[in-house]
Formats: C-alpha cells, sequence, structure tokens
C-alpha cells in the first residue's frame, strides 16, 4: 500500500477556488482501480493551507493514476509552496488506543 500525503500553500484568498478545481478529479480518482482514499482539502487552522492525502492499494495504481492526469490542467490559483511525500506500507490494522 502507498500513501501519499503532504501540504501545500496558496493565497488565503484563493485557497477556495483551489480546493473546488480538485472536486472533479477527487471524484474521478476515487472511482479508479486502486484508488482508497483520495483528498485535497481546506486545513481548518491555517488560512492557506491545503492538505494532500491520497491511499493506493500498490504503486502501479498510483502510476496509472498519475500518467492518466499528467495531461489535465490544475486548477488556476498559483501554488506557493507544496511538501508531499509518499510511503510504503508493508502492513497496517485497525487503530487501538
Amino acid at each position: 500500500m502507498l500513501i501519499v500525503a503532504g501540504k501545500g500553500y496558496v493565497d488565503p484568498e484563493e485557497r477556495e477556488a483551489f480546493v473546488a478545481g480538485f472536486e472533479a478529479a477527487q471524484r474521478r480518482a476515487r472511482t479508479e482501480p486502486g484508488c482508497l482514499d483520495y483528498v485535497v482539502a481546506a486545513d481548518p487552522v491555517e488560512p492557506g493551507r491545503v492538505n494532500v492525502y491520497e491511499r493506493w492499494e500498490s504503486r502501479e495504481h498510483l502510476a496509472a493514476h498519475l500518467a492518466r492526469t499528467a495531461r489535465e490542467l490544475q486548477p488556476s490559483p498559483v501554488v506557493l509552496s507544496m511538501e508531499i511525500t509518499q510511503y510504503e506500507i508493508d502492513a497496517s490494522g485497525p487503530f487501538s488506543a
């Protein structure tokens, strides 16, 4: 399993438009083979921050997704910075406190 997670920053006044620009892409990604979760969302604490979280069954599924979306236009607000990390997970289970 792969998890892709991170954060990006846009102008706080343009964040709503930026997140809205990803709605159709999120809906499509969630129907793709191997996609377990996919979200781009406004951070509730930092005004210009956007959080990214994706979970894929395999590296191959993520690669296929990236190949399909490489030609898509990005939402119009400019990304000021982006920090995304990919995690490879070899075991997981229910959370217990």
